[in-house]
Formats: C-alpha cells, structure tokens, sequence
C-alpha cells in the first residue's frame, strides 16, 4: 500500500484543536512505540468479522515495528491471506488505559523471508531473550509492518493531535556500521557495572536491548525505556561516548 493511501477514514466530526490541554504527540506516540512490549494486534478473519489477539513487538533501527507469529495461528493465517492489521499500544498494565496515551497502527504485515529476518529475529531475542523457545519452531514467522496510519489519543482532552507515519521513522542514511555492530555494542554496554541501571533511572535490573541512531532501548524483562540521544549517531564508538554521557547525567 502506498503511504499516500487513506488506511484511516477521518471522523467526519470537527474538533477544535484549541480546547484540548498541550500535548506533546509525536514525542509521546515515538515513546509508546520504543517503551511498549506488548500490542493488541488486529486482522481480518476470513468470516469477514476482525480478529484480535495481543503480541510482543519490537522496532527495527528505522523505526519499523515488527512480530513473531507460529504458522498454525489463527492470526498468522488470516495476515498470510489478507496483510491489512492495526496495532494498538498503550499501558494495558495500568488501572485505567483510558487515561494514558494509545497509539494505533493501521497497515500491512510482511512477512519476511529467512535471510531478511535474521536481523529481526536478533533484536527480538535481544529484548525478549525466553524468546528462543518458540523462535525455533519450524513453522516460527517474522513479520514487518508497514505503516501507513497513525492515530494517537492522548487521554482526556488530547485527542486531537494528528500525526504521520513519518513522525515514527528514524533515519539511518549513514549508519550501517552502527547497525551492524547492534549485537556486539550491547554485550559491551549490558558488560559495564551499572551502566543499563544508570541509564534507564529506575529500579530492577536492566539491560541494553536495542540501538539506533536516534536513541537506545533498555529492558527489564517487565518494562521497557527508551534514552533518547542528544545528538545523532551513526558509529558504535559515538553511541556508547553518548549513552556514558546521558547515563551520567541521569545519575546527577
């Protein structure tokens, strides 16, 4: 589908954009999509009637989410014979999901051959490192998503805010050393004493689980955090100098 292609129908309801409280909605919505482990992942059946089930995501350097599906499942189907699905992330945690921000995908599911989701399948056992269990099933899938909708809800009194799938993607011109060298930068980043502790800011114990030009993400097994960088890097020297330099900063 070409990104010029309507995948959410407007309202049809003018909003007036003055009435609502400022709300920052492409730094919360990039947030949602770098700090949210799971999503409500939704597709057409071939009934006709929507499917939903919920699934762990991570995000590829550019910004680019992406999923494990097993082949036998009734999700993994209904893509493989119509690729058109939603995400939704929000804090599902949380007492009232109504009250925090939501973000919702609109787009298509790419499956992704062997050699295209050896990268992808690192970085999802990077952050979700039980993960190996069922990545090594014979019938285990990859899939990419292809953004063309977004729609964030900021909670009570920020629901106006428009934004593009373009307010997502983070630019990698430059950066395939950096993205290359993802695997062995975080064994040297989760291998200094506290670093992954100072640099996430908050109990538990934390790890490096992701790298791109524009920030890291960390996990705890339980929750993400996303540090974002104050400068753009493209190396792996530059983004450990950067993530040294903001993790002591966190601790001061």
């Amino acid at each position: 589908m070409a990104l010029s292609e309507q995948a959410i129908t407007p309202r049809g309801i003018e909003i007036n954009t003055a009435a609502g409280a400022p709300f920052d909605a492409r730094g919360t919505a990039r947030n949602l999509l770098h700090e949210t482990r799971v999503a409500a992942l939704s597709c057409t059946d071939p009934s006709g009637f929507p499917y939903g089930t919920v699934t762990n995501i991570i995000v590829e350097p550019d910004g680019t989410p992406a999923f494990f599906a097993a082949g036998l499942t009734l999700h993994a189907r209904n893509l493989l014979a119509d690729d058109r699905l939603a995400l939704t992330l929000a804090a599902f945690g949380q007492a009232d999901v109504l009250t925090r921000p939501r973000l919702t995908l609109v787009g298509r599911a790419v499956r992704l051959a062997p050699e295209e989701a050896e990268p992808v399948r690192r970085r999802y056992l990077a952050r979700y490192p039980k993960a190996k269990l069922y990545l090594s099933l014979p019938d285990a899938l990859m899939f990419r998503v292809t953004v063309s909708g977004v729609q964030i809800n900021g909670g009570p009194a920020r629901n106006a805010a428009q934004i593009g799938p373009e307010d997502l993607r983070i630019d990698i011109a430059g950066a395939e050393d950096l993205i290359s060298a993802e695997a062995d930068l975080l064994d040297r980043l989760n291998a200094g004493p506290g670093l992954a502790s100072r640099a996430a800011a908050r109990a538990g114990r934390w790890r490096f689980a992701g790298i791109d030009p524009e920030g890291a993400t960390l996990d705890s097994g339980k929750e993400s955090v996303r540090l974002w960088f104050g400068t753009r890097v493209t190396r792996p020297d530059d983004a450990f100098s950067e993530i040294e330099r903001l993790s002591h900063e966190v601790k001061a």
